[in-house]
Order: C-alpha cells, then sequence, then structure tokens
C-alpha cells in the first residue's frame, strides 16, 4: 500500500459514496432536447455491478417517469434528497427522466445568449464539474465512479452542430457519437447551435476543432487552432504518452461562468480566454495561451488520470496550472512567462496564504456543498503550482518528466490519490518525494525565514508567517533554500540553524530564482546588501525582494520604510514584469488613501516618479509602435496606467486624444484601450460615460467588453455609479458572467466603494438565487473583503456575512478569512498613512 492510502481510506469511510451502492460500467444515453420550450428528456440505461440490496443514484431537478430493472419495470423507487433510491439488484437499470434547460444558473444544462445581426440567438451547453451531471441525467456522480458513454442527442432544430466528447455523425434529427473511454461524468459535455470552426491535425492525427458563434470573426479562431495543435504536440512529447482520443474540440461560448472547462474532447471557453484578432493585445494573448494549454493538460493529468475525491482536486489544478506556463514557454518563448508568474501568481499565492485561517493545498471535502470552497485560485491553483514547480526543481527535469510517464502508463484510464504520483516521482528521483511535500500540501500558510549574521555565523530560523502577527509555533516545513551559500543544507528541516561564513561581507541570499514557497527577512545589514545590489539581481529575484518588503511591512510592528526603500532603486527598470510588480505595489499603496488627501497626493508624486522615465521611453520618445518588443508591448498597459494615475498631463491628453480620434472602439490599441477607456471616463468629454454604456450592449466583443467595463466602473460621478448598480441584477444589461467583475472593479474604486458593498447587501439574495451554485459564488465575499478598509465597514462585514454563513457552509471558511484580512488591513493603514505622508 502506497503512502498516503492508509489516510485516504480511512477519510473516505467516514462519507456516504452511492458508488458503493453500484459500479457503473456504461452509460446509453439518449437525450431529446427542445431548446425553444426549455425542456430536455430522455432515457439513461446504465449497465454494471450492483453492490447492495438496492441502488442509488443522482438525480438533481429531473423528474422520474419509469425505472427498469434488467427489462423490467419497477415501481420499487423513490426520491430522496437528490438521489433516485431503487429497491433491489440489476445488472441494467433503465431511467426515463426529464428536466428543464437553466436560463439563470451556468451548470447542467443552460442556455448562452448572444446577438447576430440585431437578432437574439441562443445555443446550449453543459458544464458537469463538479457534481453537476446529475442535473441532466441520473448517474453515479462521483469522480471514481468511471464508465463508458454512448452518447445520442435529438434536438428540434436538425441543422444546428451537435459536439460531444466523441466525433458523431447525424442520422435524421439525432446526432449519434462514438463510444468513449472510461471516464468521470464531470467531464461528459455537448453543445449544440449555430457555430462556425476551423480544424488542423496534429502530427500524430488527432483532428483539433476550433468554434465560436457566428458573431465572432473567423479570423478570431486562428490562434487558438495553433495554440492547441502545438500544445497536445508539446504534451505528447512531454509525457511520453500520445493524446488518447481521435478528436480534441474546443468551443467559445458567450456564457460561461469560470474560465475554461476541460471536458475530455470537448473544452469550452469564456470567449475571452479563446478568441484573438488583430487587435487582441499581446496581454491577452498570453492569456488565452495559457488557458488552452492549461486545459489541454488536464487531457492527461485529470482526465486520462483523475483524482479518487474532490479533496484531491489540487492534483488536477495545481499540475495543470504548472504545465499551462511550461507549455506556453515552449510554444511562445518571448512571453517570458515565467517573469509574468513572479509578478502575479506569486504574489497572489503568498498574500493570501497568508492570512490565518486560509485553506490547505489539500482538503477534506465531505460533501457536495463543500467542493465549490475548493475552488481558491491563489491556493489550489497558484500556491499549488509553486510547490509543483519547487517539488520539479528539488528532483530535476529529467526525473519528473520520467516519473509523470511511469505515472500515466500505470494509472491510465484509472482514479489516483496524491501517494500514487509520489510514489512515481520517489522512484525516479530517488527522494521521498511524499516526507518533501506532505507538509506543504496539508499544513496551510508558509514559512518566513529569518536571516542574521553575528560575526562569521549566519543563522536561519524558520517560523509560520501570518500577516496578523499570529502562528503556530509547532509548524515547521522541509523547506529547500535554494541559497547562494554552499554550506547551507539543500533542504531546512529544523526550526533554526547556523553555519559559518568565510566571508562575513558576501551578499547573502536564500530563494534564489524563488522556486520555493518561503519568504526572507533579512537583518538590515543583509537587506542593505541586496538592496545596493538590486540593479544586478534577475528579474525574478527583483520580483522576490519587492514582494517580501510589502508583505513584511503587513506584520504588527513592521512599516512600509524598508519597501518604499526598495522602490526607491527600481526608477530604471525596463522589464515589463519588474514594471507590473511596481505597478501592483502602488495598487497595495494605495489602499492608504482616500480621494483628496495628502497620501493620495504623495503616493501619485511617488508613482510619477517611477514610471516618468518608463512613460518617456515608451510613448514620447516613440515614433513606431510597431517595432516595440513583446516585453515592451506588455509594459505598455502597465506604464500608461500608472502614468495617468500620477496625473502625468502627457499621459492624459495621450489618451485623449487616441479616445476622440476614434470613434470605434474596436480600432483602439488593444494593448492600452481599457486604460485609454478610464482615462476618457475620468478626465475626458461629458457624454464618454453614456457613449461606453450604449457601446458596451452593442459589441459583440468579449474582450472590448471587459474593456469597457473596466472603464465605466472607473467613474467618479455617482450618477454614473448609480447606473451600473442599478442594472447589475438586469441580464439583458450586463451578462451574468461578467457580473462579478463590475463589482469587484467598483469595490476596488474609491469613489464607488460605499455604494457597491450596499448594493451587495441590498441584493445578496439575488446573488445567491444565480451564483449560489457557481464555483465563483464567493468571490462576491473575497471582493467585498478585499476592498473593505474600514472599522465601520468591518462591523457590517461581520453583521451581514456572519449571519449568511450560518446557512452558507461553501462561504464559511473565505467569511472568516476575509474578516481577518479586513481586520489586518486596517490595523496596516493606521501604522503606515504617517510614512506615505511623509514621502
Amino acid at each position: 500500500m502506497r503512502h498516503g492510502h492508509v489516510c485516504y481510506n480511512t477519510y473516505m469511510s467516514r462519507i456516504r459514496h452511492l458508488l458503493d451502492y453500484f459500479i457503473p460500467e456504461n452509460y446509453n444515453l439518449h437525450l431529446t432536447i427542445d431548446r425553444p420550450q426549455r425542456h430536455f428528456g430522455g432515457t439513461v440505461i446504465i449497465t454494471g455491478q450492483p453492490r447492495a440490496k438496492e441502488m442509488r443514484f443522482h438525480a438533481k431537478d429531473l423528474s422520474i417517469s419509469s425505472v427498469c430493472l434488467d427489462g423490467e419495470e419497477t415501481e420499487k423507487w423513490q426520491r430522496s434528497d437528490d438521489e433516485i433510491v431503487i429497491k433491489g439488484r440489476a445488472e441494467q437499470v433503465t431511467i426515463t427522466f426529464s428536466g428543464t434547460i437553466s436560463e439563470t444558473a451556468m451548470n447542467g444544462l443552460y442556455l448562452c445568449k448572444y446577438r447576430l445581426n440585431n437578432q437574439d440567438c441562443e445555443l446550449f451547453a453543459t458544464q458537469f464539474e463538479s457534481h453537476y451531471a446529475r442535473q441532466c441525467f441520473p448517474c453515479i456522480d462521483e469522480p471514481a465512479a468511471k464508465a463508458t458513454f454512448d452518447i445520442a442527442i435529438t434536438t428540434t432544430e436538425p441543422d444546428q452542430i451537435v459536439l460531444s466528447n466523441m466525433p458523431g455523425r447525424l442520422d435524421g434529427s439525432t446526432w449519434y457519437f462514438d463510444t468513449t473511454p472510461r471516464m468521470s461524468t464531470y467531464l461528459v459535455a455537448f453543445v449544440c447551435g449555430n457555430l462556425i470552426s476551423k480544424t488542423g491535425q496534429t502530427k500524430h492525427g488527432t483532428t483539433i476543432g476550433v468554434y465560436a458563434t457566428p458573431a465572432q470573426p473567423s479570423e478570431s479562431l486562428d490562434y487558438a487552432l495553433d495554440t492547441a495543435v502545438k500544445s497536445v504536440e508539446f504534451y505528447e512529447d512531454y509525457f511520453g504518452i500520445n493524446y488518447p482520443l481521435p478528436k480534441l474540440d474546443n468551443v467559445a461560448l458567450p456564457d460561461f461562468s469560470a474560465g475554461a472547462m476541460e471536458n475530455w474532447g470537448l473544452i469550452t471557453y469564456r470567449e475571452t480566454a479563446m478568441l484573438a484578432t488583430a487587435a487582441t493585445s499581446e496581454e491577452s494573448r498570453e492569456q488565452i495561451a495559457t488557458v488552452i494549454a492549461h486545459e489541454i493538460s488536464h487531457q492527461w493529468f485529470g482526465n486520462l488520470v483523475t483524482m479518487q475525491w474532490w479533496n484531491d482536486l489540487w492534483l488536477n489544478e495545481s499540475f495543470a496550472s504548472l504545465m499551462e506556463n511550461t507549455a506556453t514557454d515552449h510554444i511562445y518563448p518571448n512571453y517570458h512567462i515565467w517573469d509574468d508568474f513572479e509578478s502575479g501568481d506569486v504574489y497572489a499565492a503568498l498574500k493570501r496564504d497568508a492570512i490565518a485561517g486560509v485553506q490547505s493545498v489539500q482538503q477534506e471535502v465531505a460533501s457536495p456543498d463543500e467542493i465549490a470552497t475548493l475552488f481558491d485560485g491563489a491556493i489550489v491553483y497558484a500556491k499549488g503550482e509553486r510547490l509543483i514547480k519547487m517539488l520539479r526543481a528539488v528532483i530535476g527535469e529529467e526525473a519528473f518528466r520520467h516519473g509523470l510517464t511511469n505515472y500515466f502508463t500505470q494509472h491510465q484510464y484509472d482514479n489516483t490519490v496524491a501517494g500514487d504520483l509520489w510514489s512515481a516521482l520517489s522512484d525516479t528521483s530517488n527522494i521521498d518525494v511524499a516526507k518533501l511535500m506532505t507538509p506543504w500540501l496539508t499544513q496551510s500558510g508558509y514559512p518566513v525565514v529569518t536571516v542574521s549574521l553575528d560575526g562569521h555565523t549566519l543563522t536561519l530560523r524558520q517560523n509560520e508567517f501570518h500577516t496578523d502577527g499570529t502562528s503556530d509555533s509547532n509548524k515547521t516545513w522541509p523547506i529547500p533554500l535554494f541559497a547562494n551559500i554552499p554550506n547551507l543544507p539543500a533542504i531546512m528541516t529544523d526550526r533554526e540553524i547556523s553555519v559559518e561564513l568565510d566571508d562575513p561581507d558576501r551578499l547573502v541570499q536564500l530563494n534564489v530564482g524563488n522556486e520555493a514557497h518561503f519568504i526572507a527577512d533579512y537583518s538590515p545589514m543583509l537587506l542593505r546588501r541586496l538592496v545596493d545590489n538590486f540593479g544586478d539581481l534577475s528579474v525574478t529575484d527583483k520580483i522576490k525582494l519587492l514582494h517580501e518588503g510589502l508583505l513584511l511591512s503587513q506584520c504588527p510592528g513592521r512599516d512600509i520604510r524598508q519597501m518604499l526603500e526598495i522602490l526607491e532603486k527600481s526608477d530604471h527598470e525596463t522589464n515589463q514584469a519588474v514594471l507590473a510588480t511596481i505597478s501592483g505595489i502602488i495598487a497595495n499603496l494605495s489602499i492608504l488613501t482616500e480621494p483628496g488627501t495628502t497620501e493620495e497626493a504623495s503616493l501619485k508624486q511617488l508613482a510619477g516618479k517611477l514610471f516618468s522615465e518608463p512613460f518617456n521611453r515608451l510613448f514620447v520618445n516613440q515614433s513606431d509602435s510597431s517595432k516595440l518588443s513583446i516585453n515592451d508591448c506588455k509594459a505598455l498597459a502597465v506604464v500608461l496606467s500608472r502614468s495617468v494615475y500620477s496625473e502625468n498631463q502627457a499621459a492624459i491628453d495621450y489618451c485623449l486624444k487616441l479616445y476622440l480620434d476614434n470613434d470605434v472602439l474596436s480600432d483602439l490599441p488593444g494593448d492600452i484601450r481599457s486604460t485609454i477607456l478610464s482615462c476618457a471616463i475620468k478626465h475626458g468629454p461629458k457624454d464618454a460615460f453614456d457613449k461606453l454604456w450604449q457601446a458596451y450592449h452593442a459589441t459583440q466583443d468579449a474582450e472590448l467588453k471587459l474593456d469597457i467595463c473596466a472603464g465605466l466602473t472607473s467613474a467618479r460621478n455617482q450618477t454614473q455609479i448609480a447606473t451600473l448598480l442599478d442594472n447589475l441584477t438586469d441580464a439583458t444589461q450586463v451578462k451574468p458572467q461578467d457580473n462579478i467583475y463590475f463589482v469587484i472593479w467598483l469595490l476596488s474604486n474609491p469613489y464607488a466603494r460605499t455604494a457597491t458593498w450596499e448594493w451587495l447587501r441590498h441584493n445578496w439574495d439575488w446573488i445567491a438565487e444565480v451564483f449560489g451554485r457557481d464555483m465563483g459564488y464567493d468571490d462576491y465575499v473575497r471582493a467585498a473583503s478585499g476592498s473593505l478598509r474600514t472599522t465601520a465597514e468591518l462591523t457590517e462585514y461581520d453583521g451581514f456575512f456572519n449571519r449568511i454563513a450560518q446557512d452558507s457552509p461553501a462561504l464559511r471558511r473565505s467569511i472568516t478569512v476575509g474578516h481577518t484580512a479586513i481586520a489586518t488591513r486596517i490595523e496596516w493603514i493606521q501604522r503606515n498613512q504617517i510614512y506615505l505622508r511623509n514621502l
């Protein structure tokens, strides 16, 4: 029995699984879908092995009309919660059922809406992760209940395309699809509607398809097709296992709650996560590439080999997050994707993981209501990716890849737990991987390693890092130090260690390359050496030092002066990821300000100083933007937005001129369009808001729609802010998938924060109704807790959300963590405003 199985099986024995009653082997599913009537019905024949005196199948919001056991109809069945309970045993269970296509929630079988030639159009699609297949057909809706699927779909509109996991053929009004390999129910999918498409082939003959609604230009599919083909080929080489299905379709949906979903052979995306035109910004192209690469990596890690239960969700998502950057870096090396990982995801993980009470990467799940709580992007995706990246750095690339090949070969079409992966990697690396990784995955938080030098003696001590000052004194981690000091151990397992330095004047660095998930707190003398050598550090180490300064400033007894000193050294930077990091720190420091205050004026002056040289280089002295490098193209938005924030009049004039000279918003440069539109709202003509509001409704370009949203939500006028808030609950005005963007950006706008916080509380019942079964439900809690900053707002937060927590187990952790985040932020503001005021 491999490491991890005993703990897992003990835990699993406490949960009632329907797989304990019946083991499915094949589903023969025939659905008839009537989109105009919002209705579907069908029959499913489930073949398998009964395991108890009764059989149970998941079925939620479905009407059951008949049940047959081995061909004989029976009345011995009843509904129980979201299950069908059948008395008796059979190897073949036939259930006839019907249901309603959802028009609000974007899960189960639901409608997608768009406009074409001023006409309202629709298609339908599915979203079954995590446990929504049961809303479409009776099944054992658990990851471990793998089976094959024979799917047939009859529609009342036979001229429309129907796609599913496998290749299909149309016979009359029914689409018949080839039998799938063994797979989990949450990966079953189908899409039906009028679609445009393009196809390509990999070098091993897999057909790659890309699809969108006819409202999108056909050229918007080209980048996705090229990226998908190259991603499949990369993974086949990297994993040493060919893609196992004959085709892989990728569909951009006009309504989609998540960013994308890895359904086997039929990946679905938000339009912004897949479609790109000539006007699409480099930043968006990079994001599209990473999303496509992420979902395609799941075709192996998640689909071919699947987690046993949802407590190992990280095994899917953390790994796919690592591979999205690995593949994108291979396909598009000019993006320097790992620099962006450092400036974005790494800090997101460190920031959230520093809050007391946050979840660990590996988290126990007892009920479906708890599954949604797992999809914490900063932890399961970003932190988990960091941890696997750390492991890869420790064991080496060759052992890592060889271990993955063995893992896929041994467990294909089956389910695994973390111990299975650790076993495969241990075999190829001769390192006890489970011993290294388990503390990082099962413990929340991370260590801060204090570094001090006394004469020739260098001392390192690890403690848990929390921005509120609390620490679990019993926690330690096996920390890969990645130090530039040869006589330090490769992995620090003790709480404190000391070594002697031959040269006490040397530069001391821990975590060179920032491969491990910890931060270093250097003594003033050692930090001074690093700051003095800032210009000579690598891009990654510059970003690391900046982020460490920001994080440490948030601890009780610490302040921002040390971080401001590091910032002073970064006013000649040209790398876009370092500039993005500096911009992010300015955004964090803006929490210390309110409009019109001395603190705000000081921060704007600092931003102007830091971004003056980059602005002049990229906008004043640059005569031909077509000759810019990708690094500079990616830097444009950050530099321009911070220059506008600093009230650099040349930057404001630059934006307004472009806005006034381009009547067609899609003609604005994609890299800086959102900044131009925000500037027009704040500094431009009075009619800018009304024009953008109209343009938001008129365009079918999803990227432009979000850029307009960014512009609108920067409004300072209270009437304009009220217009946005008054329309957020109207799906004809604001797409439900875009709702959270409006809320987050309005809450981050100091002129709109109070009104938006009031809107959120007043409209919570609507939020719960529309998004309550969605993975992003707790995004609304995080949006509030990420923006509120006064004692009065904290009191309001507690008074409102503590009541919500009693009835919403999926939100409890986020609500508790949110309280800590706001309280810590309030103390940080009180400690540090004076230092910003006296810049």
